[in-house]
């Protein structure tokens, strides 16, 4: 009988978080225990609140026998902070690692990367994969941001004899293929529990009104959320009555400004706040349209989750919003992120509802098909699996 291969997964973020990385490193982890066996870590690492509590993310992880925490000595260094890893629990760690056949971490500092480049030459026995699961590059060419990713290129084009990398996208891999071997490149299909979505979303929508639904951060920087709220206040306020209703989900610096927006248009707007993961689905059920404002997003699971329920997209044009969707009828994409543009987008979408409501609904079905057909969980798992077999046998 074939040995199973050990694998270790860390999550370089704690996983109280409970953003989409941490949910999906989780997901990643307890679907590949039914091929090999699977340590999990994750660290200390606290960005706000906590999203997840230990008994949801002990079901989550109920069948990984082994799982541990590296420990962090957080530091703030001019206002940011940095997360040097306590020298008792690195040694823990790398006698983890020893054990295992096959380490996958998610990049995040350039510490982190540079622990890993150490142990790879220290642990010759082992492959080590890198996942980018972040966009890799932002607007600003001198960025923090930018200069860390650089920086964290550099230094794996240097020590990657047993280093190998994942990517979301095409983009991301052709891109990386530029500095590393394009046999150690790999793209992995980003996929979604989709069992969640089985039920027939269209019976949970209220065809009376359009429900348009935001639900993520809450932030301009990244998200976009400020000129999504401008857009929105433009659309309601040259259009008398419109039977359209628009709910936010999330948290973050501008939840202030999504409750003045409801304050000014209660009829319209509804904030929940900050809902749960477990919950998140039955919201895109009762939806129709999914508001994606993002600037920089490398392969929004977000707008998966909308389709399989059942739901158009209004979204801008990322890199992992185009590749997801460039050419499908059921998105409707800004040529750019401002509030005008927001504006125009919603009356297009509006005015299609109002009199073409069967091709309306016929999108509707045809984007849940084509995310069940192409973006499961199951095949995203199948290629991982492929992916760590060949390594292994190199």
């Amino acid at each position: 009988m074939k040995k199973k291969l050990n694998i270790l997964i860390l999550s370089p973020r704690a996983l109280e978080n409970g953003r989409g990385g941490e949910i999906s490193s989780m997901e990643l982890a307890a679907g590949l225990q039914k091929y090999f066996n699977v340590t999990f870590f994750d660290t200390n690492r606290l960005f706000g609140k906590k999203l997840l509590s230990k008994e949801v993310i002990n079901e989550r992880l109920k069948d990984i026998k082994t799982k541990g925490r590296l420990r962090l000595l957080n530091l703030k260094i001019f206002g940011r902070q940095f997360g040097i890893p306590n020298p008792f629990d690195l040694i823990r760690f790398f006698n983890k690692i020893k054990e295992n056949d096959i380490i996958y971490y998610s990049t995040s500092t350039v510490q982190f990367d540079l622990i890993f480049m150490i142990f790879s030459l220290v642990h010759r026995q082992a492959k080590f994969v890198v996942g980018y699961r972040k966009p890799l590059h932002s607007d600003k060419l001198f960025s923090l941001y930018n200069i860390r990713y650089r920086l964290s290129i550099l230094f794996y084009s240097l020590f990657k004899k047993r280093i190998y990398h994942h990517t979301l996208s095409y983009n991301a891999k052709k891109f990386l293929e530029q500095f590393y071997d394009p046999n150690k490149v790999k793209f992995v299909v980003h996929g979604i529990d989709l069992n969640k979505f089985s039920d027939d979303a269209l019976q949970m929508k209220n065809e009376r009104f359009l429900n348009f639904i935001y639900i993520g951060y809450l932030d301009d920087v990244h998200k976009g959320v400020n000129v999504l709220v401008e857009g929105i206040k433009r659309f309601l306020e040259i259009n008398n009555d419109p039977k359209v209703f628009f709910e936010f989900c999330g948290m973050g610096p501008l939840e202030s400004k999504i409750k003045d927006l409801e304050e000014e248009y209660p009829k319209f707007i509804k904030f929940n706040g900050y809902v749960s993961n477990e919950l998140v689905p039955d919201y895109y059920k009762k939806s129709d349209v999914f508001l994606f404002s993002s600037r920089v997003e490398p392969f929004p699971r977000s707008i998966m989750e909308a389709l399989g329920a059942n739901l158009l997209v209004l979204c801008t044009k990322t890199i992992g919003s185009i590749e997801l969707l460039q050419g499908k009828k059921f998105a409707f994409f800004v040529n750019e992120l401002n509030s005008e543009a927001i504006k125009n987008k919603i009356l297009e979408i509006y005015q299609f509802w109002k009199k073409n409501p069967e091709d309306f609904k016929r999108l509707q079905v045809k984007a849940k098909e084509f995310v069940f057909q192409n973006y499961s969980s199951s095949i995203e798992l199948e290629m991982f699996k492929e992916f760590f077999d060949n390594i292994s046998r190199i």
